[in-house]
């Protein structure tokens, strides 16, 4: 075997000259035909594991020419990365066996490292007596690479480089399982970022994007190397605190995230803002295993949401029974929506000045299957949150179009419709698509329809609000802004929005006249109004006392129950009727 397989001055041309029968001499050929094409590296190596022959693949792969290796040991190829005692095992193998199998870790000729598959068989002579060894092996770096990416893709986050769910929870329970030896404590921190649909929907998934990077950035920079940080899905981050010693510890750490969290991100010169929710369980007295404590943390998630956001809140037991009734209440609404359960009601507005009904706004009301009347107070909420007042709204839009065509075919005079729009309708894009087709199902104008948002919602998107406000308004819709004077409204926006109407929430009309600081801020909304060129409306007005006073003050516009209750619309038909003088045209 010293000489080269096919060299015409070598052994093979010897053998052929010899009276060796041709079978022996075609085995001889097909033999050195495999060692020179196999796309396996082969390395030949007498029994002191000294080079003697390689085929071209090897060179191919390795750099290493035969004459580079010739008579040095194979253990020059060694990367020195392979655990302890492989080549002692591989040589122990071969000692009591003929053949070794394994992965291990060469070097090529550049230093470069690379991953081999390598097969090693002893080659004996009819006493059993050592005569070399055949090493095959195959480069597995684009194998192993593959593995790596789907392993890194199963377990981290490919926007921020984070550990994913899955890998969140493998570490929470070596977390939780090193806790319990120590009897020490852990926090599970859950961040959900607020106001970041916002960001995405409007300026774009690459913004979104980056913002959860350097969100994910800012935790990883700020927190200890025993701590886990992950990215859980959507908005939402996971933090793990080991070493936990009092309560304090963790209302610290929640108080600087609640602060990194809430510094602007600047991004191509353009300021976002969110702000996160953290909901807190400790191990171990809310929770001894990764999905308890998982799902407590959630919970409180929610719950320091629903205080309001941009704060912390530790859990509770009674956290979950609301979870379970939110999460049920979720269920029952996509029933309802199925089961058309939904109903409206009509409450009229009327000009305080002229007594002439001028309007009538469609509410929602909701009996489920049982026959209990839910409050909207209870589940427009959580159909916000869950994204089903898009359906429910749209489905409420439709009907209520409906039902002011056919007051029409009956003649009956009604002003404008009112019909309240969530602002996750203005958010999902599609709001115009939306009020055009249930005009174009009902007939009924544009010109006849008034759409509500509240004030918080056209605030917090302004940009995309005025985008979508300026289609409709060219529709000939008019446009009102519901519960004024409870968030934070820029007068550059507000007189840039083609709005006809401020409604004024009703906390402020509560206490009027005899609250000083309700009937300052009250004849401000007002003045304010009218001199952006706006009718102003005041909501839930229950006395004489009070619409007494939004008169004298020049308040166009009321509704509460002073004038009317919300009722169904056979019912409003006598109102109408009454309001009636002569068909509509």
């Amino acid at each position: 075997m010293d000489a080269t397989p096919g060299n015409e001055n070598g052994r093979l041309k010897d053998l052929t000259d010899s009276p060796t029968d041709d079978s022996a001499v075609g085995q001889l050929y097909l033999a050195a035909s495999v060692f020179n094409h196999s796309p396996q590296g082969i390395m030949i190596t007498d029994a002191e594991h000294r080079i003697r022959k390689v085929n071209p693949a090897f060179t191919q792969i390795t750099g290493w020419t035969e004459g580079e290796v010739a008579g040095r040991r194979d253990s020059m190829l060694s990367a020195g990365r392979d655990e302890r005692g492989l080549r002692d095992e591989m040589q122990r193998a071969l000692d009591t066996g003929d053949l070794w199998v394994g992965e291990m870790w060469s070097r090529r000729r550049d230093g470069e490292v690379f991953p081999e598959n390598r097969t090693v068989v002893a080659v004996r002579d009819d006493n059993g007596a050592l005569l070399h060894y055949l090493c095959m092996f195959s480069d597995i770096s684009a194998e192993k690479f593959a593995a790596e990416r789907i392993h890194r893709l199963a377990h981290y986050d490919a926007i921020t480089d984070l550990p994913n769910r899955v890998l969140l929870q493998d570490r929470l329970l070596h977390a939780i399982n090193r806790a319990a030896r120590a009897q020490t404590r852990l926090a599970l921190l859950f961040l959900d970022l607020d106001g970041f649909k916002l960001i995405n929907d409007t300026y774009g998934h690459a913004a979104g994007d980056e913002v959860l990077r350097l969100v994910g950035d800012r935790l990883s920079s700020r927190l200890r190397k025993a701590d886990v940080v992950a990215r859980i899905g959507g908005d939402e981050f996971a933090v793990v605190l080991s070493d936990i010693t009092n309560d304090s510890d963790v209302q610290v750490a929640c108080d600087q995230l609640l602060k990194l969290v809430t510094e602007p991100y600047d991004i191509d010169q353009q300021n976002y803002h969110v702000t996160t929710s953290i909901g807190v369980a400790m191990y171990p007295e809310d929770g001894t295993d990764v999905q308890e404590l998982l799902k407590n943390a959630d919970a409180a998630m929610y719950q320091a949401k629903a205080n309001g956001k941009n704060r912390y809140a530790f859990y509770e037991p009674e956290m979950n029974r609301r979870a379970e009734e939110r999460l049920l209440m979720v269920s029952q609404l996509r029933m309802a929506l199925a089961r058309d359960e939904f109903e409206l009601c009509y409450q009229p507005q009327y000009d305080l000045a002229s007594g002439e009904l001028v309007s009538v706004e469609a509410l929602i009301r909701w009996e489920n299957a049982l026959g209990e009347a839910i409050k909207p107070a209870q589940f427009i909420p959580i159909a916000e949150d869950s994204g089903l007042i898009v359906q429910i709204g749209a489905w409420a839009l439709n009907r209520a179009c409906l039902q002011a065509r056919h007051w029409q075919e009956q003649g009956l005079r009604f002003g404008r419709l009112a019909v309240n729009m969530s602002g996750r309708q203005f958010q999902d894009g599609r709001l115009h698509e939306t009020v055009m087709r249930a005009l174009a199902n009902s007939g009924l104008a544009g010109e006849h329809l008034e759409l509500e948002i509240t004030e918080n919602w056209v605030m917090e998107g302004p940009y995309r609000a005025e985008a979508q406000m300026q289609m409709l308004h060219e529709a000939g819709i008019s446009l009102a802004i519901d519960d004024f004077g409870v968030a934070n409204s820029s007068m550059a926006y507000l007189k840039r929005f083609p709005v006809q109407k401020l409604k004024i929430d009703r906390s402020f009309i509560r206490d009027i006249p005899a609250d000083a600081d309700d009937v300052a801020i009250v004849s401000a909304i007002v003045a304010m109004g009218h001199s952006l060129g706006m009718r102003v409306v005041a909501e839930g007005v229950e006395t004489t006392a009070q619409s007494d006073f939004l008169r004298s003050i020049g308040c166009d516009e009321a509704q509460g129950y002073l004038f009317g209750r919300p009722v169904k619309s056979d019912e409003l038909n006598v109102l109408l009727l009454y309001n009636t003088g002569a068909p509509e045209d």
